[in-house]
């Protein structure tokens, strides 16, 4: 009995060791994926900066300045729009991940649950 103990532990410790690893591997690719959104965005502020920058020393006239602007912050307000796109789409694919794992786990647990309730003694009433 005890030895069935110690084997359902192991194979329940082995299970969980598995499971925080492959959520471990979610975490990162997550935040990779995060992170590297988040660089587009920050090189997206400062592209648009620059030209911003050039546009002031460029442009002699208010009525040019204002029309160039107007020009720049749709141009910027689309690729924010495409980014803002990519977040979404990563916070579903984040999603879909996390809720494959949850199911395999749960199948994984419940099973060495039922394994581990055949094998205990039964006391009678």
């Amino acid at each position: 009995m005890q030895n069935d103990y110690f084997k359902s532990l192991n194979e329940f410790s082995a299970n969980a060791m598995e499971a925080a690893k492959s959520l471990g591997e979610i975490n990162s690719k997550l935040m990779e994926k995060t992170i590297a959104l988040q660089m587009k965005a920050a090189d997206l502020m400062v592209e648009g900066s620059m030209k911003q920058g050039q546009m002031v020393q460029e442009t002699k006239e208010v009525k040019d300045y204002l029309a160039k602007q107007a020009s720049l912050v749709e141009e910027y307000a689309e690729k924010f729009v495409e980014l803002a796109k990519s977040n979404v789409e990563l916070a579903q694919e984040a999603g879909d991940d996390y809720k494959a794992w949850v199911e395999k786990n749960m199948k994984t647990a419940d099973k060495v649950a039922k394994t581990v309730a055949k094998k205990a003694p039964v006391k009678a009433a």
